[in-house]
């Protein structure tokens, strides 16, 4: 005994002392994550507010005066703005011009494959996966067709073949590696200038 308490009260007192800081060490860690995540989806959000807001009505003006490394991310807008408007979004999409698909889907790559290459075939399905060979092509990022090949036909529900994780991950870290997000987004800002009549509304 201790004090005239018995030891193994002392003990139990021990460990819920130790549970009790553990605990509100697992508290803190969790609030901190939900804050960083909550800032993160926050920043997310002003971004397309924005977006928004400036691009709902794409002019000449507009897109002379974008940063060519934000055009693709206002001009997508300006196309997701038009197929939220729409009765049945994917319809619509099967009724734009090319350039405008080509557009609209390349805005879906640079965000996804930011995380990995894989992200995008994951998150996306038709009607943006058939595009994206041509879409690249057509803004002169073709660099990227042999890495992205063996995906198109894994995550094709017309292909036989078979879904290969090995071949995914030596896709994801060869495009990591290869991957400029500015870089493509410039190419993409020289094509919607090229196109500009078919963008502006």
């Amino acid at each position: 005994m201790l004090w005239g308490v018995k030891w193994y009260l002392w003990l139990i007192l021990i460990v819920a002392i130790a549970g009790a800081i553990f605990a509100w060490y697992k508290a803190l860690s969790a609030s901190r994550e939900r804050r960083e995540r909550m800032k993160r989806e926050g920043a997310v959000w002003k971004r397309d507010y924005d977006l928004r807001q400036n691009f709902t009505v794409l002019t000449d003006e507009k897109i002379n005066e974008t940063d060519e490394t934000e055009l693709l991310h206002g001009v997508a807008m300006n196309i997701q703005v038009f197929l939220e408007n729409a009765a049945n979004m994917n319809e619509a999409f099967e009724y734009l011009p090319t350039e405008k698909k080509f557009i609209y889907t390349l805005e879906y790559f640079d965000e996804d494959a930011k995380n990995s290459l894989s992200a995008f075939f994951k998150n996306n399905g038709a009607p943006l996966l058939p595009v994206l060979p041509d879409a690249l092509v057509a803004v002169g990022a073709d660099k990227y067709l042999e890495i992205i090949a063996p995906l198109c036909s894994m995550y094709d529900p017309d292909s036989e073949a078979s879904v290969d994780y090995a071949v995914i991950g030596k896709a994801d870290e060869l495009f990591k590696k290869t991957y400029n997000s500015d870089e493509f987004c410039r190419l993409c800002a020289k094509y919607i200038k090229k196109n500009k009549q078919i963008f502006l509304n």
